[in-house]
């Protein structure tokens, strides 16, 4: 089969990797290339315990083994790391947190309550990821080797009537197709500082506000807003730069690190939940979006069930 997808982020160049591995034939549309939309600026948390209160997400394990696949993919193919495997420190900084998280390591083992002599009260979370988002989606892309990449906005599915099934995994402009209308979704403006700072971190810390290290040892990145009502998906300083208040909560030293650069996206989410959106429009055309903040943890593990569903017919029902 010939295959278009629209946008080439983190949902697109896995579902593309899948469906040649499946011996199928795909080309990618997206004016931006590859990762040149919200997937290109994720700050790369990737670990089970997303949310304010740490709860584990659904089918976590499943998510979690699949991204390391493509991750090792990725890896391979670039010849370059694309994420550290060097855990995840949850410091909790109010009282609720800290009845949450505590909860949470007296119900679940990966999440391991600790003391840490730096950041106080917390969980510990030895499973979390901290992804290079670039490197990874253009190892990702290394790896789709016969894939065909256009540079070029489709605005109307009707330019792809010439493939036998198009996917649109085109994130926030997934919405403005006219088949996508009637999709419950709700878009969130996403922004995060590049930082430098004097002493790189090993691992990542998420609380509210979160640092990540970067492949870069002498850079940051302090993340995230989730802006609901905005006008636009440009950078807009002054929300960005109170990510610094927010993180020096739990890392007093981040006010002083020197903002490099801010970068903001848009994410789109579901309006009930935050599992993925994957569905049939028509007797050709899916959607797969929705991914939100859970994109690193669930853009794997989809993307292989509908390159599955392309090619077999056979819908994975546990899934969507």
């Amino acid at each position: 089969m010939r295959i278009a997808i629209i946008g080439a982020g983190m949902a697109g160049l896995s579902v593309c990797w899948h469906l040649l591995s499946l011996g199928q034939e795909v080309t990618l549309f997206d004016p931006q290339g590859i990762g040149g939309g919200a997937s290109g600026v994720s700050t790369g948390l990737l670990h089970p315990f997303p949310g304010l209160s740490a709860l584990r997400s659904w089918n976590s394990a499943a998510g979690m083994a699949a991204t390391e696949e493509l991750l090792q993919i990725a890896e391979r193919a670039s010849k370059k790391v694309v994420a550290e495997k060097t855990g995840l420190f949850r410091p909790a900084i109010t009282d609720r947190q800290k009845r949450d998280y505590f909860f949470r390591s007296q119900n679940d083992e990966d999440a391991i309550w600790q003391e840490h002599p730096v950041f106080g009260p917390g969980i510990w979370i030895s499973q979390g990821i901290t992804v290079y988002s670039q490197l990874y989606l253009q190892g990702l892309w290394q790896a789709c080797e016969g894939a065909s990449l256009v540079k070029e906005k489709v605005t109307s599915l009707k330019e792809l009537e010439a493939y036998d099934q198009v996917v649109i995994t085109a994130g926030f402009e997934s919405s403005h197709f006219e088949e996508c209308k009637h999709l419950s979704l709700k878009p969130t403006k996403g922004q995060a500082l590049l930082c430098r700072w004097p002493k790189r971190l090993e691992f990542s810390l998420l609380s509210q506000g979160h640092i990540t290290p970067t492949e870069n040892p002498d850079f940051c990145q302090i993340g995230s807003t989730y802006e609901r009502s905005f006008q636009d998906g440009n950078v807009d300083p002054s929300k960005a730069l109170e990510l610094k208040e927010k993180v020096a909560l739990f890392y007093p030293p981040a006010m002083d690190f020197e903002v490099v650069e801010i970068r903001a996206g848009i994410r789109i989410s579901p309006i009930n939940g935050y599992r993925p959106i994957v569905a049939q429009l028509n007797h050709k055309v899916w959607v797969f979006t929705g991914l939100g903040s859970r994109g690193f943890l669930y853009h794997a593990l989809y993307g292989k069930a509908l390159a599955k569903t392309l090619v077999t017919g056979e819908e994975e029902k546990d899934l969507w």
